[in-house]
């Protein structure tokens, strides 16, 4: 080759370096956004408790996976522990085995795709399986692969990444991390769960199989539901629609619109049937009739826009004038439709402010709220082909009628929902033209569910046995009204709070809309001042208002398959109302399924985070449970054991339990030097702080509590509620407030971990109540598609002495009141020293209690966490009518609890000790188990740390609890994170703005001028070449 076409090509290669510099530049940030993946906590962060680094060709994760028990329990009958039955030959249910995985895999078969071999983890040793090298996987994907790559043996993460690649047909469809593309991939059964992604590739084939069901999905003409692994993929495009600014049906992947429902009745008096504004989120696929999309229902009065107001006074009114409850249930003519319109049609029409819009009631200084704020709680599901509903029903913002706090008016309106999606109900596209809408995407397939009063709609609503709703997910929902607002004939809370007329107010969204508000204001406040009228007129007893508003009544109504998810530590909706439901669904014949966690008054996954089940995310065991009872995909999930619990000394481990009913039980029995014991409810008076009446009860007793402390000798579950019987008197003071409480704890003279809610006061007894969790993994909860990946987070431990296991309140004039509701309908009379029997029901737990503890019984007057009362009064128990029936897990057994004197009665010690009626005493005493009573009565149990606090001074003690507790502390919680979140992301939004490293321009990736310039540089080249070649 001559000098001159030597120096022509090098000339060429010069000018081309440019775009190829440009490329590689390019490769470089595409490699370093693909391939590797580092995230670092914020050093503010005090909660994250990992760092994930996640690599091509390592995928590492610190997460402990979580521990799960199956608990498999004797539940033998309750006999005396002299006589043990035999007729099960099984190990005691005291040590069940713990596993490092769910058991419940076992159950959930892949009916859509063929079950994978058994891929290998990191430490497997594998001879058998032929190696799966790049070579392989490029002959399927088509990848580009190098002679020194063909024979490297393929990683797991690897093959995820080029399958589901292969598979997609959009940018970040399937992931923009290995560790989001790595968890799709489990979650479509190409990988199995607990395979790390460097472990080798044992199972191409079945991966392969996978992929092109994915792949063939992605590009259907008709866009259908993708089923793997037993339960809906995420396939599905996502579009937010909280911009309304920008939003549009057509450039929209999910379609967003309002109708209005009609109803039966007219509770607002205007002469039609009240119509309720609902809000319908659905993938367009199915709009387009690809599909018939099943709904995830939320009835929630709270989504649309609340008053932040519990009284009329609040919102402007006073209260007065006649009301008939009767009109309430009139039944006008229905509405004639003059046209029937198309879905698209609507939701063309439809303005996106109807759905996103600032409340200022809502909103302050520093935080904005805007609803619908459950606008994108489901965005989960959407993706995987569910249609989400949302309404407030009657009174809200947009809907006609009044709120009515959760009767039977306002259930109707909601079942007339559910009827319009299974095409049996009218619904309109706007509330004046009779143009009717129907939901001609839906399959007719319902799901309930929702916290708190959306859980409970979705209880209200099963008990109609509304044909579609095929199964309810209530979390802290409400079973009877009355159990929410009083137990046993004791209220729970005073003032207004106790008022059912309060929940209305708070939630009458019309007063958002002033014209529309005028129209029924007046009726409104006739119709509370009514409701509070009857609601009282027996005092705090169960009547006619409650049984409307009592769902447990109509049980055998119910049809559709619940999954009851309820807070161990909830002290707003208590976990007394899971088991009447429980107990409701029994009667029915259904199996119900119980998660209990460790939480308060909350949904176990947020818009912000999500948690874990048994090692499972919650929201993929909901989609297990939606696609199996609202598509029909056989995964096992109905096979679940009917209570699933997360451990309140370990929340990473959780229980299995067959049957929430155990016959096993602990037989409490009481002892103490004197025969009787006084309390008082004079807290002030006698210098006992209230704020710390329980803590200081653990340890002994006061003039404002009874203790009694028994050892425990052996790890103990609790499981169930607790009777607690006793003989009392009113003694001196108010009788019409004659209330009673008990407590029972778990104590220890050693601090010792465990999940419980913490409760401060400010002086001015102003309660805040907290249960922290931490970050178990910043992206360790998937949701696919093009969602974020949120953070993974658990409840935390605190260190005590003491902690509430169960709590139980009850009224003296109701000594017929049992554990169902309607049996405090009938109070008595009290006279002074006049006794009576009576049976207190402690709230149900699921807890365990170490060896070495002490297990602690507290009485009192008024629970001053509840109501208070500022007249103190006195109650007088007799000593050996005391006992208690504590149901547990283990064998059932006897204990003897005894009284905890305070270091200022001194005269205690100096009594003689009292012969123990033990004839009296059922189950008798197994002198194996306990010692005698008289040796046990000469050896008084004295804690090597009595933990006897200080009392403050008289003047520092708040007299009374200005507001005991706020019911509404969950939604204000919502907001704080809501508005945290917000402004966390502002803040990383603009550090990340300003940090962004400068590229040289050749590398920009988006630049159509490397293309041209590449091509100018080629011509350039070419013809130099060509010039070259002449002149030789």
């Amino acid at each position: 080759m001559k000098k001159t076409t030597l120096v022509s090509l090098l000339v060429a290669g010069l000018l081309i370096s440019p775009a190829v510099l440009a490329q590689h530049v390019q490769a470089d940030q595409v490699s370093r956004t693909t391939t590797e993946e580092t995230v670092t906590p914020p050093a503010t962060s005090s909660e994250v408790t990992e760092t994930v680094t996640s690599t091509q060709g390592d995928n590492k994760e610190t997460v402990q996976p979580a521990k799960v028990e199956e608990v498999s329990e004797t539940n033998r009958p309750t006999t005396s522990p002299t006589a043990p039955t035999t007729e099960l030959q099984e190990e005691p249910a005291s040590s069940p085995a713990v596993v490092s995985a769910p058991t419940v895999e076992s159950t959930l078969a892949n009916q859509s795709s063929p079950a994978p071999a058994t891929p290998a983890v990191r430490s497997q040793e594998v001879s058998a399986t032929p190696k799966v090298t790049q070579g392989d996987l490029a002959k399927i994907t088509g990848a580009t692969v190098t002679d020194q790559d063909r024979e490297k043996e393929v990683t797991v993460t690897e093959a995820v990444n080029q399958l589901l690649n292969w598979a997609s047909t959009k940018e970040n469809q399937v992931g923009s991390t290995d560790k989001d593309r790595l968890a799709f991939a489990k979650s479509l059964g190409m990988v199995k769960e607990g395979v790390e992604g460097s472990a080798p590739v044992t199972n191409l084939t079945s991966m392969v199989d996978v992929a092109k069901q994915l792949r063939a999905a992605y590009r259907a003409d008709k866009k259908t539901p993708l089923f793997l692994n037993g339960k809906a993929q995420p396939i599905f495009p996502f579009t937010p629609g909280d911009d309304p600014e920008h939003y549009s049906y057509d450039k929209s992947d999910i379609v967003r619109y309002i109708v209005y429902v009609e109803t039966d009745y007219d509770t607002d008096g205007d002469g039609k049937p009240d119509l309720v504004k609902t809000f319908v989120q659905v993938p367009k696929a199915a709009v387009n009739g690809d599909y018939k999309a099943a709904t995830i229902f939320e009835a929630s009065p709270y989504v649309t826009g609340t008053t932040e107001e519990r009284t009329l006074e609040g919102i402007g009114l006073k209260e007065g004038g006649n009301f008939d409850m009767a009109k309430l249930y009139e039944k006008p003519a229905k509405r004639q439709a003059t046209k029937t319109v198309t879905t698209e049609e609507v939701a063309k029409a439809t303005n996106p402010k109807d759905w996103y819009y600032v409340n200022p009631r809502e909103s302050s200084e520093d935080y904005t709220h805007y609803d619908y704020e459950n606008l994108n709680w489901y965005n989960y599901f959407l993706v995987r082909g569910y249609a989400v509903v949302t309404s407030s029903g009657l009174g809200s913002k947009g809907s006609d009628g009044i709120n009515t706090t959760g009767s039977d008016l306002e259930v109707a309106a909601y079942k007339n929902i559910v009827e319009w999606l299974n095409g049996k109900r009218k619904a309109y596209s706007d509330k004046t033209s009779n143009h009717e809408v129907k939901a001609d995407w839906s399959n007719g397939n319902v799901a309930m569910t929702g916290l708190s009063w959306a859980g409970t709609t979705t209880f209200g609503v099963a008990s109609t046995g509304v044909e579609g709703l095929k199964t309810i997910v209530p979390a802290a929902g409400i079973a009877s009204w009355y159990d929410h607002f009083n137990s046993q004939g004791s209220p729970l809370d005073t003032g207004a709070s106790n008022d059912l007329s309060w929940l209305s107010v708070y939630t009458s969204g019309r007063i958002l809309d002033k014209e529309d508000w005028d129209k029924v204001k007046d009726y409104y406040a006739a119709y509370i001042t009514k409701l509070n009228e009857l609601q009282h007129k027996d005092g705090h007893n169960y009547n006619e208002e409650y049984a409307k508003r009592d769902y447990t009544l109509n049980a055998a109504n119910l049809k559709a398959a619940p999954l009851i998810i309820q807070g161990l530590n909830d002290d707003n909706v208590k976990p007394k109302h899971f088991e009447l439901m429980l107990e409701a669904y029994k009667k029915a014949g259904i199996d119900a399924k119980v998660l209990l966690h460790q939480g308060n008054h909350v949904y176990p996954s947020t818009r912000w985070s999500g948690t874990e089940v048994a090692g499972r995310a919650f929201n993929d065991l909901m989609n297990l449970w939606y696609s199996h009872y609202l598509y029909g995909i056989e995964n096992g999930i109905e096979n679940l054991p009917q209570v699933t619990a997360q451990d309140n000394l370990d929340p990473s481990k959780w229980r299995r339990f067959d049957k929430w009913d155990t016959n096993n039980a602990i037989s409490a029995r009481i002892y103490s030097k004197r025969e009787d014991v006084t309390v008082t409810g004079d807290y002030y008076g006698t210098g006992n702080n209230w704020t710390t009446r329980n803590q200081d009860a653990a340890f002994h007793s006061s003039e404002v509590a009874a203790s009694y402390a028994a050892p425990v000798d052996q790890d103990v579950t609790i499981k169930g509620h607790i009777p607690v019987h006793f003989s009392a008197a009113f003694v001196k003071g108010d009788k019409n407030h004659a209330h009673v409480s008990a407590t029972l704890m778990d104590v220890s003279d050693e601090d010792f971990d465990v999940v419980k809610e913490e409760i401060t006061y400010d002086k001015d007894g102003y309660s805040t109540r907290t249960l922290d969790k931490e970050t178990i993994d910043e992206t360790g909860y998937w949701n696919g598609s093009n969602l974020e990946t949120l953070p993974l987070k658990r409840y935390k431990t605190h260190k005590v002495k003491s902690v509430v296991i169960a709590r139980g309140w009850m009224n003296l004039a109701n000594p017929a009141s049992r554990y169902d509701s309607a049996s405090s309908s009938h109070s008595i009379d009290l006279k002074e020293n006049e006794y009576h029997d009576y049976t207190m029901y402690l709230q149900p737990n699921l807890y365990t209690v170490k060896k070495g503890h002490r297990l602690v019984l507290s009485l009192h007057t008024y629970d001053p966490d509840y109501i208070y009362f500022a007249d103190p009064y006195e109650v007088t128990f007799k000593t050996d009518s005391i006992s208690a029936t504590i149901p547990i897990v283990e064998n059932s057994r006897s204990l003897l609890f005894r009284y905890q004197p305070s270091e200022k009665d001194t005269e205690y010690a100096s009594l003689a000790d009292r012969i123990l009626p033990i004839a009296t005493i059922q189950p008798k005493v197994d002198p194996e188990q306990d010692p005698s009573p008289v040796d046990q009565a000469e050896k008084p149990i004295v804690p090597s740390n009595p933990m006897t606090p200080t009392n403050p001074a008289a003047s520092e003690i708040p007299q009374k609890p200005s507001h005991g507790r706020d019911l509404m502390d969950f939604r204000k919680e919502q907001k704080e994170e809501t508005a945290q979140e917000l402004a966390q992301r502002a803040d990383k939004d603009k550090i990340e703005a300003s940090s962004q490293p400068s590229l040289p321009k050749t590398g920009q990736a988006t630049s159509p001028w490397t293309l041209f310039g590449f091509l100018g540089l080629m011509l350039t080249s070419l013809l130099s070449l060509g010039k070259a070649h002449k002149d030789e």
